[in-house]
């Protein structure tokens, strides 16, 4: 291996800033250890370098499945800097390897392209992995570096020889991070989704960017992603503070409603607060739309987050400019409503298109998490089952519909009224459902009468329905399911009340 004191074994997929790492190395008299495109990388930048084959005798075999994989390279990688240990190096000819720069295939990259299987399978990397996990290991005395961040440590501390235990460890840390995300991003894919089935289920995730603190300015807090089609690894900022952490919330629930609409022709509007809808509204008017949206809880909508389905206009930012918002989000910003909204900098502009949907859902608890498939099901009017001899109008189907796309992003027990396809009232996470019908009907005012009610889950009791009555709705829609389904039934009969049971709760908790 020759007569250098120090030696470093770099092999690199990624090979940014690599050179003048290279370069630095030689200078100060370290070995250069690599294989393959590495190898022949830091050659064409006049950089010596001893290959992987030279060391251990033996050629790159399985088309490069086997390059790295030997006692030769893994001893002086995992070898203590103790008599003992380097004593048994010296034995078999070997020297120490104090320094590892590896990252790995680009097995996250081809995700994106929709490769086939044996394309994935061999885009899986075993040798870089393995030696980082060695390296990082026996981080005291071996140094393992995986992110090009950390390059600038080489020149400032590990050539010098100035780095501090700590440092090591931290290095160690971020290692053993890079092999368990990679390791959970080929499981996740192998397994097609969350495997339920599955004893074992880790969660990827790579640091998107930090927030500018978590739900309380003393909690901090960070955006990680975990698919690599997120849309919000192209979220485009064009404007504004930094995002928060309930921002993040606000505009998770935005995007998902937007999402219900992205096909609509007609303009879709939504403002949500604390993860909650207070007002959506449908028109072919996009500043008509967000004027019903508005509407339907002008007071709540104050500090709000602001969703479109559509590019927004002029007329729109006009509007918007007259009240204070937190962020507004769309598909893309006219350059006019971009110049309107820009006196307003504190205004967060956020570009996200819309068209991904989330396949699960995942919540912490006390030590652990639980996950559960996203509620991605959606029905329409036309599959609902009329318990009533009254018939729906051609408008109140629409208002039926609207409704339904709306309700399963508001928090349970959650009641929602509609008329004229915007909201009137939301009644939200009330621990009694007629509580939350109360809070939906008085959040409607005058408005109420001739309306939609909807309820993400089946009504126990006559009781909302008779509420209801006396509010003057039409039309009750819920999933059913209750013992006392033929009790709410015949109170809706009696009441004239059009009544629709769905088939389907909506629990959103």
């Amino acid at each position: 291996m020759g007569n250098s004191e120090k030696r470093a074994l770099i092999s690199v997929y990624y090979k940014d800033g690599i050179e003048n790492i290279g370069k630095a190395l030689h200078e100060n008299g370290w070995e250069i250890i690599s294989t393959g495109g590495t190898a022949l990388f830091l050659e064409e930048n006049s950089i010596p370098v001893t290959r992987v084959s030279d060391i251990t005798g033996f050629p790159e075999i399985l088309g490069g499945r086997v390059k790295t994989l030997h006692p030769k390279i893994f001893g002086p990688i995992l070898a203590r800097k103790s008599e003992e240990h380097l004593k048994e190096l010296e034995q078999f000819s070997l020297s120490k390897i104090d320094l590892v720069i590896v990252n790995f295939y680009p097995f996250e990259e081809f995700l994106k392209k929709d490769s086939n299987l044996e394309t994935m399978i061999e885009k899986i990397d075993i040798g870089g992995p393995t030696m980082v996990r060695a390296a990082a290991k026996n981080y005291m005395d071996t140094i393992v570096i995986v992110k090009e961040s950390d390059y600038n440590l080489v020149e400032e501390k590990v050539i010098p020889g100035t780095i501090s235990s700590s440092v090591r460890k931290e290095l160690s840390s971020k290692a053993f991070s890079y092999t368990s995300y990679y390791d959970s991003l080929v499981a996740n894919y192998l397994n097609d989704g969350a495997g339920f089935e599955n004893d074992f289920l880790n969660i990827a995730g790579k640091k998107f960017f930090s927030l500018r603190y978590g739900e309380n300015p003393h909690q901090r807090g960070a955006i990680f992603i975990t698919d690599s089609d997120s849309p919000i690894k192209n979220l485009h900022q064009l404007q504004g503070k930094q995002l928060s952490y309930n921002n993040v919330l606000d505009l998770s629930v935005v995007y998902d409603m937007i999402n219900q609409f992205q096909e609509e022709k007609d303009h879709f509007c939504v403002v949500v607060k604390h993860q909650n809808p207070c007002g959506a509204a449908l028109h072919s008017s996009q500043s008509k739309a967000f004027e019903n949206a508005l509407s339907g809880d002008p007071v709540s909508a104050f500090g709000g987050i602001i969703g479109f389905n559509h590019k927004v206009d002029k007329s729109s930012a006009e509007k918007m400019s007259k009240i204070f918002l937190e962020v507004i989000i769309a598909p893309e910003f006219s350059l006019e409503s971009i110049d309107i909204l820009k006196k307003k900098k504190n205004l967060r502009l956020i570009e996200l298109k819309p068209g991904y949907l989330e396949k699960n859902h995942i919540k912490s608890i006390q030590g652990g998490f639980i996950i559960q498939e996203k509620d991605n099901l959606n029905k329409s009017q036309s599959d609902f089952d009329l318990k009533t001899t009254h018939e729906l109008t051609e408008n109140e189907k629409q208002d039926v519909s609207f409704g339904w796309k709306i309700i399963k992003y508001i928090k349970s027990n959650a009641i929602l009224i509609v008329k004229d396809q915007k909201i009137l009232g939301v009644g939200a996470g009330q621990m009694s459902r007629i509580d939350s019908v109360n809070i939906a009907i008085n959040k409607s005012g005058s408005s109420v009468k001739g309306s939609i009610l909807l309820s993400d889950a089946f009504f126990p009791f006559s009781d909302s329905i008779e509420t209801a009555s006396d509010a003057g709705i039409s039309v009750v829609v819920e999933p059913g399911g209750s013992v006392r389904d033929d009790e709410v039934i015949k109170a809706a009969d009696t009441f004239g009340i059009s009544l629709l049971f769905t088939g389907v709760r909506h629990f959103f908790h």
